[in-house]
């Protein structure tokens, strides 16, 4: 998955877990097609992120309908992976 980049948690839905701030987001995958990505940055390591995408065929055309479901998909991660960042999903 992606590499680590440089930390700026915005307006998007957020969470803390394990010592890491996750936050959801929608993405442009192309014009009219949006995407969820989760952004994970460990708290206090200098503002390293990681972001995971979810499967490429959840895709959405109503950007409000993105964003709902990128806040269900925050409330479904349960916890993070310590040594890779990956989030942890419990039932969505």
């Amino acid at each position: 998955m992606g590499g680590f980049l440089e930390c700026s948690m915005g307006a998007w839905p957020q969470r803390q877990i394990d010592g890491f701030q996750v936050r959801c987001e929608v993405v442009s995958l192309d014009i009219g097609v949006l995407a969820i990505e989760v952004t994970v940055c460990r708290t206090g390591n200098g503002g390293l992120q990681q972001r995971w995408s979810l499967p490429r065929f959840v895709t959405f055309e109503d950007p409000a309908m993105a964003r709902r479901h990128a806040e269900l998909v925050l409330s479904g991660i349960v916890s993070v992976d310590a040594s890779t960042g990956e989030p942890r999903y419990g039932i969505l």
